[in-house]
């Protein structure tokens, strides 16, 4: 179904050597130097590993898509970990009777809500939105029709709203 691998191998450079330099002044301007350059390598073996499965359309949105959700990614797993933290009190900018709310909370209902789905959803969910996995890639590993991998992602978005919408109001003082 898919061109062979002499092909797939000159589709990449073509696709590496029009694209590249643009994602790489993309993906620096987000991260530090050591995320930027390991994040790259990741999109550039996405791309090795989803060639010869699948033709891409538009290369360059695939790219930028991917890159964005791996930025996600390592800024939720950066989430509440600052590389410095001022305890001096003159500094402080907080006072501790503010009446924001609590990120980490608002995570940990997040990871709850996930957790809630149930399986088939969770595993769609979760490979779609957080790891960047394609429908079509997940739909082939779990040996699903397309329809049904979009059916799910679809009710665990509905699940998710709904579970969530009072964080989401509480946090951004929805009244």
């Amino acid at each position: 179904m898919r061109i062979d691998n002499d092909n797939v191998g000159k589709e990449w450079d073509e696709i590496y050597t029009s694209y590249n330099e643009e994602l790489k002044s993309f993906v620096y301007a987000r991260l530090d130097e050591n995320q930027a350059d390991d994040l790259l390598q990741e999109v550039w073996a996405s791309l090795s590993s989803t060639l010869p499965a699948q033709t891409i359309a538009q290369p360059r949105a695939w790219l930028y898509k991917v890159a964005r959700n791996r930025i996600t990614d390592v800024h939720r797993r950066d989430f509440g970990k600052p590389a410095f933290q001022d305890f001096t009190p003159e500094l402080n900018i907080f006072e501790e009777d503010t009446d924001y709310p609590d990120p980490d909370d608002a995570w940990i209902e997040i990871e709850e809500a996930i957790d809630a789905l149930p399986e088939d959803q969770k595993v769609v969910f979760v490979r779609n939105e957080l790891d960047g996995d394609t429908l079509r890639e997940i739909a082939e590993d779990l040996g699903l029709p397309l329809k049904t991998v979009i059916s799910r992602k679809g009710y665990a978005r509905r699940k998710l709203q709904n579970s969530l919408q009072e964080l989401y109001d509480d946090y951004f003082g929805v009244d």
